[in-house]
């Protein structure tokens, strides 16, 4: 099920707590907003642990976490660049999104999806087998379920290569078997959706398939297709 996409203005707001990631970082910052335009999002420059100023690439993406009363929202955005805003408070410019993804009790949403993965199930004894070729059913921040012809042992492990997903330059990523259900098709074939949880995934390979779904959400959204 998608997250709801809601127009950043009636969202972000001068003084809430925003929390970012830089692209390929682990790492939260905390910040808030100082001020906004049409365009751009001005906030307070982050500190890291030993409170040095944290700046960005021109250029480099960030994931944001805005804070509401009861859920949070994220959203992408750019950095611009750094300086002081009227009160002579470290400030980042960066980049004002259109929309945001109410983003409930920090779970991740699952985006329906066809696209091809590889998908290298691991035995009792720990050896990676053959690499199957099949299709995701839907994929989150935190897991993937996709097809097989037969069924696998719950708790189980597999490895599966996400080379449809763009940046994605991590090789095989592991996970683990959470559930096995066996659907019958229409022509009387019996396939099984296997759904998996990543195990070990980095944040910031986290990020870049959160940022990949949330551009599909969008595309569908405006083409009226909500699935």
């Amino acid at each position: 099920m998608a997250g709801e996409l809601i127009k950043a203005g009636k969202v972000l707001r001068i003084g809430q707590r925003v929390e970012f990631f830089v692209e390929d970082s682990d790492v939260r910052y905390a910040s808030r907003i100082e001020d906004m335009t049409d365009d751009r999002l001005i906030v307070a420059m982050p500190m890291d642990s030993k409170r040095i100023p944290v700046i960005p690439r021109r250029g480099e993406r960030l994931y944001a976490l805005a804070v509401g009363e009861q859920c949070r929202y994220r959203f992408f955005s750019e950095f611009y660049g750094a300086g002081s805003s009227d009160n002579q408070i470290p400030v980042w410019y960066i980049s004002r999104p259109q929309e945001v993804e109410r983003h409930q009790n920090r779970e991740f949403v699952r985006i329906q999806l066809n696209l091809p993965v590889c998908v290298r199930l691991v035995d009792e004894e720990g050896t990676i087998m053959e690499p199957i070729s099949t299709r995701m059913v839907d994929l989150s921040g935190n897991g993937i379920c996709f097809v097989l012809d037969h069924a696998v042992k719950i708790g189980s492990k597999a490895a599966v290569e996400l080379s449809a997903i763009p940046d994605i330059e991590a090789g095989e990523l592991m996970c683990q078997i959470a559930r096995c259900t066996r659907i019958d098709r229409e022509d009387g074939v019996a396939v099984y959706h296997v759904g998996a949880s990543f195990q070990h995934l980095s944040r910031a390979i986290s990020n870049k398939i959160v940022r990949y779904l949330f551009g599909v959400q969008r595309t569908r959204i405006a083409r009226g297709i909500i699935h």
